[in-house]
């Protein structure tokens, strides 16, 4: 009774109507504890089927562009030692027999060497500055010229004692390492020396063979021939002389790995701009936000590839010796061009296939600029000269030309740049107006 006394007194209190009390507050479930399942737990089930796709997906694309990455770049080192295409001069300037026998013994060579330089004798270089234009209009990878009175020199230092006679001047092989140090150092100068030093010993054995036979009872001639023992022991050897070498060890960084950087420089910029659109963007109407996207993707590329220069100059990449002053300026054009070149279709590309694919795109970018332009195309299959029309091919060719002077294609690599970059602004113009024009169709903002 006591208890439904005081329940009516409070509905009395209340105002008379009589009121249920309240519903008990329920009780919260025990919270579980942070990093308490194991793996294999029922409550973590449908976590392991959505892990099952966001990591066996990504697996399976990653590993098919690793077998086209790789396949792709390694099948351009697949023939890297074959020396077919190399393309060398053979020139007899000398009037005697030391000329003869070196152009009659590569022409043997050749006939039993299976793999063997590309060979040339051309009756009609008759000089040495027309030698040394084979190279420097890079008709040829290297020349073997047998000097002129070659022969007659050795006689003449014989009969006379000519105790300054240089061997060395008998054979000259010249040779450009500026145009690819690598081809050149590697293949080219090795393959030349394998073929003219075991003709020169010979020549060497044979002409004083016969000199000794043919004075062998004139105490005179044989006392005045002592004067010069290298006349005897040694009389033909060859010279080497790299007409334009690849003489800047940092320059190795510009004319390859560091083009990988700068294409990856560029990849940042377009996660950065992608960002800021994703703030912005649906605010803006559609000729600005073209006009946001171009200027600041181009006004970043300006800069980095400014700085990415000054940091080639610090390093003494030699920019200026060719061109001057006016060296530095066409070096970081260059450089603009080339980031323009890779990086506005990467961003038509991925405006297109969206930001989830831009990992998979990036090195697949890059294999295909790497594997078609840093070896020779003498040395790869010919399906790898497409390298000719992609970017980092000029960038590298432009590059040689600036810094060490090789022949001039700038022309050529700068309108192979800009045609890349007119591409990826209409491309990127194109897709992002087709992107807004479907955002508006949907009524939300939103970028692939």
């Amino acid at each position: 009774m006591g208890e439904e006394e005081t329940t009516m007194a409070g509905a009395k209190e209340s105002g008379g109507a009589l009121t249920p009390p309240p519903d008990p507050v329920p009780t919260p479930a025990p919270a579980r504890d942070l990093y308490s399942l194991s793996f294999w737990d029922s409550e973590f089930r449908e976590t392991r089927k959505v892990l099952g796709k966001t990591l066996a997906l990504p697996l399976l694309y990653t590993s098919l562009l690793m077998w086209a990455c790789l396949s792709l770049y390694w099948g351009s080192l697949l023939s890297n030692n074959s020396l077919g295409k190399l393309q060398v001069y053979a020139v007899d300037l000398d009037d005697g027999f030391l000329g003869k026998q070196i152009i009659s013994g590569i022409q043997e060579a050749i006939a039993t060497t299976p793999n063997h330089l590309n060979w040339r004798f051309d009756t009609s270089i008759t000089s040495d500055a027309l030698s040394r234009g084979l190279l420097t209009d890079q008709r040829a990878w290297g020349v073997v010229q047998v000097s002129p009175n070659a022969s007659s020199s050795l006689d003449n230092a014989l009969q006379h004692g000519v105790a300054s006679y240089n061997p060395l001047s008998a054979v000259t092989i010249y040779y450009l390492s500026a145009r690819n140090q690598i081809t050149t150092s590697s293949k080219v100068v090795p393959a030349i020396l394998a073929a003219v030093n075991p003709l020169l010993t010979k020549a060497s054995i044979a002409h004083t063979a016969a000199f000794l036979g043919q004075n062998a009872g004139n105490e005179s001639i044989l006392r005045t021939a002592g004067a010069c023992p290298q006349c005897l022991a040694s009389p033909f050897a060859a010279s080497q002389e790299d007409l334009l070498a690849f003489d800047s060890p940092t320059a190795m960084g510009t004319t390859m790995v560091g083009l990988i950087f700068l294409l990856t420089f560029t990849f940042s910029i377009f996660q950065l701009l992608h960002a800021n659109a994703l703030i912005i963007g649906a605010k803006l109407n559609i000729r600005s936000a073209l006009f946001f996207r171009t200027f600041n993707a181009l006004l970043a590329y300006f800069f980095l590839s400014l700085w990415y220069s000054l940091i080639n100059l610090a390093f003494k990449v030699p920019v200026t010796r060719h061109y001057g002053g006016g060296g530095f300026l066409l070096f970081w054009l260059l450089n603009f061009c080339t980031m323009t070149s890779v990086g506005l279709p990467m961003e038509s590309i991925f405006t297109f296939l969206g930001v989830q694919w831009a990992g998979y795109f990036l090195p697949f970018w890059i294999i295909v600029n790497v594997a078609g332009s840093f070896t020779s195309f003498e040395l790869m299959p010919g399906f790898y000269k497409y390298g000719y029309a992609f970017p980092f091919y000029h960038a590298i060719e432009g590059t040689r030309t600036i810094v060490f002077g090789t022949k001039n294609h700038l022309g050529r690599n700068f309108g192979v740049l800009i045609a890349w970059t007119v591409l990826g602004l209409i491309g990127m113009f194109v897709l992002t107006v087709w992107q807004l024009k479907r955002n508006l169709r949907k009524g939300t903002h939103a970028l692939p």
